[in-house]
């Protein structure tokens, strides 16, 4: 085959390549990658994410035990319908185009010698600098995912300005402290956090029913002036704020919306014993665990 140079060349269709590693538990596997090669996750569900492996280059780690110890090469492309269509006229052997979460496509082709390539687009992860940093987005510290073991607390309610909250939650934490001085205080949170019930609408609110609680044993009497919470183990994103943003309660509204796209998230519905905030002062910020399950292709506009 003669090659040319010098002469024009059609657009490329290939914006990015990206490889994929298979594992077979992937929390681990990330914690992993972190840990030893300093990656950094971009996106994340219960069985993908996309990791950075250094400025610009990414990879993917899928869970599949199957092919656990295998990869495969990605091209990210700007129309992945087109591409795969063009792949098709060529007699090109290619499997049918999918649809996963957050509007992203997806395919799988094999050359002649029967090397797999991946072919997606789509941002789950890709655009996570941008999201970050919009100027509507909230200021995080850093954000991360938990799992967390089944929850029984109890606690003080108060109604509190979510824009400046902290007299009113100083006010029930000092009750709470009384109400259960000498109870034995168990489980995997220690100290005082807030239980924070899921709401339809966080736009435009400024007034919420928060609850300053601890974690008690499961058979631990508790004083009737308190209201408990049995919270089943589940999935948390977990949001840092910086200590003096005392008003991160405003930004839920935009945090739903950004894990909608990213993830696609599905928000808990309102009244479910799992849908709940659960917020934490530290000392040099506060952290916001958010409840998530993955739907297969989630567009909700969440407010």
């Amino acid at each position: 085959m003669a090659v040319h140079l010098g002469k024009a060349t059609p657009e490329p269709v290939v914006a990015s390549v990206i490889p994929t590693l298979y594992v077979e538990e992937l929390e681990s596997a990330l914690a992993w990658y972190c840990r030893c090669l300093r990656f950094k996750v971009l996106a994340f569900n219960p069985v993908f994410a996309t990791m950075e492996m250094s400025p610009g280059r990414l990879c993917w780690i899928e869970k599949n035990p199957e092919k656990k110890g295998q990869g495969m090469i990605n091209f990210h492309i700007r129309d992945t319908a087109a591409f795969h269509d063009h792949l098709v006229r060529e007699g090109v052997d290619a499997d049918p185009l999918e649809i996963g979460v957050a509007g992203t496509h997806w395919f799988v082709f094999r050359d002649p010698d029967g090397n797999s390539f991946g072919v997606w687009s789509g941002l789950f992860g890709l655009n996570e600098t941008d999201n970050v940093n919009r100027p509507d987005f909230p200021r995080l510290r850093s954000f991360t995912y938990v799992t967390l073991p089944a929850v029984r607390c109890a606690g003080v309610a108060v109604t509190a300005d979510v824009r400046d909250p902290a007299s009113a939650l100083a006010e029930a934490a000092a009750r709470l402290d009384r109400l259960t001085a000498g109870l034995d205080v168990d489980g995997a949170l220690p100290g005082r956090f807030c239980v924070n019930p899921i709401v339809e609408r966080y736009a435009d609110l400024t007034e919420h029913t928060l609850f300053v609680c601890r974690e008690f044993e499961r058979d631990a009497v508790l004083p009737e002036e308190l209201v408990g919470f049995d919270i089943p183990g589940q999935h948390y994103a977990v949001f840092s704020f910086d200590r003096a943003r005392e008003e991160f309660r405003t930004d839920y509204s935009n945090i739903y919306r950004w894990l909608g796209k990213q993830f696609g998230f599905l928000k808990a519905v309102p009244g479910a014993p799992h849908a709940v905030h659960l917020e934490f002062a530290r000392e040099d910020g506060y952290e916001a665990y958010i409840p998530y399950t993955v739907g297969p292709d989630e567009t909700h506009e969440y407010r």
